[in-house]
């Protein structure tokens, strides 16, 4: 079969004009059509738990051919897959029997960053001429990857939320732009502007500064510093510092105050407000130094 060119990016024949008398249509069937089949619909489905460089050929069947990228082996380390660093999209299903995460990327030679995508999850990629990058699909990690959900189960834009496969960012959200209803959100301890962790619904942060929750038959609570170096949660009629008739307050304000509108607040003195710091009172309410 006398074929002087292939494609550059699927590998597809280029016969001469006045070339291949009478073989054509294998050409055509075998070098072209089957292959473009496998293009625009075909699937490589990778079942062993190694990383692997996708097999490429011209003008013969191959794996980095293929539209749909199917990876189904069970393993808890993370899995390379090497692609042809040229123009191509790929659907990659990362369907693992464990809890692995995959990477597609250009390879095998100096292979790129990639794309991350989750166990159990899926992405659409695309080469943009120096990597692999995320285009569309689900939750797929890595930098600048936004959280994309929607009420009906898919992913859908979400230009406030960005997921780097660990951690969840919040931005630019409006007021009232994120409910958190019946599970509480529970903030991890550690560091001046974390707190316990609530018991019944509603979240605070913040040092220094008080954050009411409340839930159906449970009474508020504040969070409050009290002089301590990360703030806590607990009940203004019974607070953590309290000892019988006694409710005790140090005599330096080591960290700022907010007292918010439709609150005040008491002091036993004198108080030195250390330098950096600032008590700040809202119109119209009073803090009292006795």
């Amino acid at each position: 079969m006398a074929v002087v060119d292939y494609t550059s990016n699927l590998g597809l024949a280029l016969p001469t004009t006045g070339d291949l008398a009478g073989l054509w249509g294998y050409t055509v069937n075998d070098s072209i059509t089957s292959l473009l089949d496998s293009a625009v619909a075909g699937t490589t489905t990778l079942s062993a738990d190694a990383d692997v460089t996708l097999t490429t050929t011209d003008g013969a069947a191959n794996q980095a051919r293929a539209a749909v990228i199917n990876w189904t082996a069970t393993g808890t380390v993370t899995r390379n897959i090497d692609a042809p660093k040229h123009s191509k999209v790929y659907v990659v299903f990362n369907n693992t029997g464990g809890t692995q995460s995959i990477v597609i990327r250009g390879g095998p030679a100096t292979p790129t960053a990639g794309v991350t995508i989750l166990a159990g999850d899926q992405a659409i990629v695309a080469w943009n001429g120096s990597d692999f990058e995320k285009v569309g699909g689900g939750q797929a990690g890595g930098s600048n990857t936004q959280v994309q959900f929607n009420s009906g189960g898919n992913f859908a834009g979400s230009a406030g939320l960005v997921w780097n496969g660990t951690t969840l960012t919040a931005t630019n959200l409006s007021a009232g732009s994120l409910s958190l209803t019946t599970t509480p959100l529970a903030i991890a301890s550690g560091g001046t502007n974390s707190t316990a962790t609530p018991t019944n619904g509603g979240v605070g942060y913040g040092t220094g500064t008080a954050h009411a929750y409340t839930a159906a038959g449970v009474a508020g609570k504040v969070l409050t510093s009290n002089g301590a170096a990360a703030p806590t949660w607990e009940n203004p009629s019974t607070p953590a510092n309290a000892s019988g008739a006694l409710l005790v307050n140090t005599t330096t304000v080591s960290e700022s105050y907010v007292l918010p509108a439709g609150s005040n607040a008491f002091s036993v003195g004198p108080i030195t407000i250390a330098d950096t710091y600032t008590v700040t009172v809202s119109s119209g309410q009073r803090w009292v130094v006795i």
